[in-house]
């Protein structure tokens, strides 16, 4: 048995043991070992939020932006776009999956409010990206900023990618808005599947300034393509330099502003190959064009073939017309036609001409034998009534 002041020790030590308190828990040993702390409780585990479903470290555009929350639970979620918009989306206690389509290459801003295990809330984000989307649309916009072009110069946008179907045109069209001063009240028209043109029902007027936009953000057209960006371009008028070309009477006269500057004597396409009628637009100068007849045809060895350095040369149409220098015919000028096409004038009228149109300009040739052709681009856009322009 112990002794009694064995005994004494051990019943004083309990009681100091209690007599701190403040939850400090003591044991006795066994055969009055020394006494130990109990076990303390486990940390509450931190909340995280994460996007899922993510390819190469983005979330793909045409999938839902869906976040998880692991050692918490989801009790509500700010989600915003690119551009600051909100994102709506269905809430679980775990997750959020958003509604609707997403844009490509465009990060995208959620917070949530997450509570842990132990009740205490925490305020999380996550900033993912969505990855590119595989085709773009963009628009490349023409005359150019600061450009002074003819009265007869349509608004020309050209596209990387085709584009079809009446619905997808007109969301593309939409797109569009061109503004003058004066106004004008024009319509576009497809060209092709990659090119569209603007007119009004007559020239500009001489002086017009001309704003074009072309606004794809957020575009989205039916085989997966997605617009890119804004393009702009502000450009004007210059004087309305009007030239007319009678191919029975040989000449061609040249106004500015309605004043006649010139009366210029011309040989136009023989009967084999006749020039075409209708209103031209002035596309390019060339100071000294190369002219190749096979590039139309005409082999360059045989009957009419030619090979020339031609100065002075004004293009008109892409089907080889020219109003150009042409000292081989001088004698014909005025009288006859003999050209393949092409309107000759002599070197001193045609060193004049050269250096008074710009691109734009109009050359309307009248009482040909052949009418135009609408698919050149020199011919494609004052020869359609303005009624039946629109198209799509």
């Amino acid at each position: 048995m112990p002794s009694a002041k064995r005994t004494t020790v051990l019943v004083g030590l309990l009681l100091t043991g209690l007599a701190f308190g403040g939850g400090v828990g003591w044991a006795i040993g066994h055969q009055g070992s020394p006494a130990v702390p109990a076990a303390a409780a486990a940390p509450v585990p931190t909340p995280t939020l994460v996007a899922r479903g993510l390819v190469s470290g983005a979330v793909p555009w045409d999938r839902p932006l869906a976040v998880a929350v692991t050692d918490g639970t989801l009790r509500a979620v700010t989600a915003t776009d690119p551009d600051g918009l909100p994102v709506t989306g269905t809430l679980t206690e775990t997750g959020w999956t958003s509604i609707g389509t997403l844009l490509p290459s465009s990060t995208y801003r959620l917070s949530a409010t997450v509570v842990d295990r132990a009740g205490q809330a925490h305020q999380l984000t996550v900033a993912p990206r969505t990855t590119a989307a595989t085709h773009l649309l963009k628009a490349v916009l023409s005359p150019g900023d600061g450009n002074v072009v003819g009265v007869g110069m349509p608004v020309i946008i050209t596209l990387n990618r085709a584009v079809d179907g009446h619905a997808d045109r007109q969301a593309v069209v939409d797109r569009l808005n061109v503004t003058s001063t004066p106004a004008v009240a024009g319509a576009w028209r497809w060209m092709s599947a990659t090119e569209l043109h603007y007119r009004g029902p007559a020239y500009w007027s001489a002086g017009t300034t001309v704003q074009v936009r072309a606004d794809f953000t957020r575009l989205h057209l039916s085989d997966g393509t997605w617009g890119s960006g804004t393009r702009t371009t502000s450009y004007s008028i210059g004087a309305a330099v009007i030239s007319t070309v009678d191919v029975t009477k040989h000449v061609m006269t040249v106004t500015k502003d309605g004043t006649l500057l010139r009366t210029v004597k011309v040989s136009t396409g023989r009967d084999q190959y006749p020039t075409k009628g209708g209103v031209h637009l002035v596309l390019e100068k060339t100071k000294l064009k190369t002219m190749d007849s096979s590039t139309v045809g005409i082999p360059r060895n045989g009957p009419g073939g030619y090979y020339e350095k031609v100065p002075n040369s004004v293009r008109i149409s892409y089907g080889g017309a020219f109003v150009h220098s042409a000292d081989w015919s001088v004698r014909d000028q005025g009288v006859r036609n003999v050209s393949h096409g092409c309107v000759n004038i002599s070197p001193a009228d045609a060193a004049w001409y050269f250096d008074l149109v710009r691109r734009g300009d109009v050359v309307n040739i009248i009482h040909a034998s052949v009418g135009p052709k609408l698919s050149d681009p020199g011919m494609s856009d004052w020869n359609v009534p303005f009624q039946n322009w629109p198209n799509s």
